[in-house]
């Protein structure tokens, strides 16, 4: 619970108002506010980790005051280190209403997951705990290298409908951990040549997205659609070629002023060469996740549980305030279903065969105009799931 206490607090200087409380930082001038926040928390995998986020954040004006984007802009480096060895240096900036009727997101990362799961590729994958002993504690783990830039640029063409397009450049590096593993069986296997050696990934976007939310950060009515579509080119740039297409649809409806159910349907196929380090990511217009499995897609499987080419991932919530505040904060109790299953390169289809399916009942905060923290308990394939959040998983 420690670490969800210091997300708390963390979030809480990230909302604008709420930074009176705290240190006067310097800021870029009388529309920004400054951030400087320190991190420490425990996890299993990784043990002790230590962290600190600096931002500056432009605020909007009060005649914006039920604006959807949480900002006009924000600037930040968030860094943390761990005792396992993973660390992450993260740049960003983040423009939804800089300029009137464009957005802009930029962000530069380095880090190493020296603890990140891996329990084979496929939809059959399990996880056997007999495999996990004192010899080899990191059965299921892999040793993830990860340098990347992205940029995307959105415009506006009318009402919620906008366009969309991004560039994606990145250098990983997926490796086994020393003893036993499930990767070290794969390699060995010949599964994938790319593991263990550096590959870069570039790749390009385009997409359109319409969107209707009321509220960016925790939206309680509206739609929000997405079609995107990226193409890496190894003849051109980098050394793996493929098409992703990711499509999702989401929709928020209130049933009375403090009760809301919210639904999403999303999908990926990748057709091509992909290889292992490509099938972590699930494009979106907002952030990239890693999927399937965790805080953003399927909050009933560990993080990246499954892992493969295509994905498909349905969500379904019940969401109640308990209190509210408006503009100062908002607590709601969130009763959730989640079903998904991956599915090799070029293999996608709308089933309801070899669904993964867990439910929950989760608990979030929201203060002030953007920070959201909260927690999920989910029972799952592989039990009971415990999960931290810091933003709403959809």
């Amino acid at each position: 619970m420690r670490r969800l206490t210091l997300l708390t607090v963390m979030s809480v200087a990230l909302s604008g108002p709420g930074v009176a409380q705290l240190p006067d930082l310097p800021s870029f001038g009388a529309d920004w506010t400054a951030v400087g926040l320190p991190r420490l928390y425990w996890t299993p995998a990784n043990g002790i980790t230590a962290g600190l986020l600096y931002a500056q954040v432009m605020q909007l004006g009060y005649d914006e005051w039920d604006a959807p984007p949480p900002y006009r802009m924000q600037l930040s480096l968030d860094g943390d280190i761990a005792a396992s060895g993973s660390k992450r240096l993260r740049l960003e900036a983040r423009m939804p209403q800089w300029i009137d009727g464009w957005r802009f997101i930029v962000a530069l990362e380095g880090r190493r997951d020296a603890r990140e799961r891996y329990a084979g590729i496929g939809n059959k994958s399990v996880i056997d705990d007999v495999n996990v002993t004192s010899d080899n504690p990191h059965y299921y783990r892999s040793d993830n290298h990860r340098l990347y830039g992205r940029l995307a640029v959105q415009r506006r063409i009318i009402g919620g409908l906008r366009v969309l397009a991004g560039l994606h450049a990145e250098r990983w590096k997926i490796d086994t951990l020393s003893g036993a593993s499930q990767l070290a069986n794969d390699v060995a296997g010949g599964v994938d040549p790319a593991i263990g050696r550096g590959v870069g990934d570039v790749s390009a976007r385009v997409g359109l997205v319409f969107d209707t939310r009321n509220d960016e950060p925790a939206p309680t009515s509206g739609v929000f659609l997405e079609a995107i579509v990226g193409f890496a080119d190894s003849s051109v740039v980098g050394d793996v070629s493929y098409t992703r297409t990711n499509v999702s649809a989401t929709a928020y409806i209130p049933l009375r002023h403090n009760l809301g159910v919210a639904v999403r349907l999303a999908g990926q196929t990748m057709s091509g060469t992909p290889p292992l380090g490509a099938f972590y990511r699930f494009e979106s217009s907002e952030r990239p996740f890693l999927a399937l499995g965790g805080t953003s897609s399927h909050r009933a499987l560990p993080n990246r549980r499954l892992l493969d080419a295509d994905k498909l991932f349905a969500n379904l919530d019940i969401r109640y305030d308990l209190i509210v505040e408006p503009t100062l904060f908002r607590v709601t109790a969130v009763g959730f279903l989640d079903a998904g299953r991956v599915f090799p390169a070029g293999d996608f289809k709308l089933t309801t065969n070899g669904l993964k399916v867990g439910g929950g009942a989760g608990l979030f905060v929201k203060l002030f105009r953007s920070a959201v923290v909260g927690s999920t308990t989910g029972i799952g394939p592989d039990g009971v799931i415990l999960l931290f959040h810091t933003w709403w998983p959809f």
